[in-house]
């Protein structure tokens, strides 16, 4: 089995003794040694500039020797991958081949473990009158979009193609005079309106 640990720390350590810089027009990443989410520090001992390339192969040597390891190291490093994937315009679905794109996504299932609640007990319990009315009043004065917000959430729906955006008429039911949103309202009023029923 190879020694991910051993080249990782070989990459790091040749690459610190070039003592490269930003500022000579070359494009670098700053890379955490002993990453963050593992107590490294921001300290200069503990970066090193790295190329996007080696950038992306350092991290996918932390998840590789993290994965022999398992645990919430193994998850930590899994996200860090992924995060790699999904932030680099030069690593995504177009240029990846078959097998860097399965492990992406690997990766990205490894970072949601241990995510999941065990104990749901909380769940089930029935909430008392003051808990209930406390949430009615935060939905109750919670602040709306405004008009210009939700025009602009509108267009952008509309710039990534999304045909429904912008396509919600509004209407009234002629039983309890609500308005409201013509797919919602026929669910719930005109012919199943609380008022036809009580009638």
């Amino acid at each position: 089995m190879p020694n991910y640990l051993k080249h990782y720390n070989q990459l790091c350590s040749t690459r610190k003794l070039l003592d490269r810089s930003k500022h000579n027009g070359a494009y670098y990443e700053k890379h955490h040694i002993i990453p963050k989410s593992l107590g490294g520090s921001n300290s200069a001992n503990n970066l090193v500039l790295l190329t996007a390339r080696e950038h992306y192969i350092a991290h996918l040597l932390l998840y590789y020797h993290y994965k022999t390891i398992g645990g919430d190291n193994f998850r930590k490093m899994s996200f860090a991958l992924v995060s790699m994937a999904s932030t680099n315009k030069n690593l995504n679905r177009n240029i990846l081949n078959s097998r860097q794109y399965a492990l992406i996504k690997e990766a990205a299932r490894d970072s949601r473990l241990g995510h999941k609640v065990l104990d749901t007990s909380n769940y089930k319990k029935s909430k008392s009158d003051s808990h209930k009315e406390a949430i009615r009043q935060a939905r109750l004065h919670a602040p709306s979009r405004s008009e210009a917000t939700r025009e602009k959430m509108k267009q952008s729906r509309i710039k990534l193609g999304l045909t429904w955006a912008g396509n919600h008429t509004k209407t009234t039911c002629p039983h309890c005079m609500k308005i409201g949103q013509t797919n919602a309202m026929q669910r719930w009023h005109f012919d199943n309106c609380k008022e036809v029923k009580n009638a």
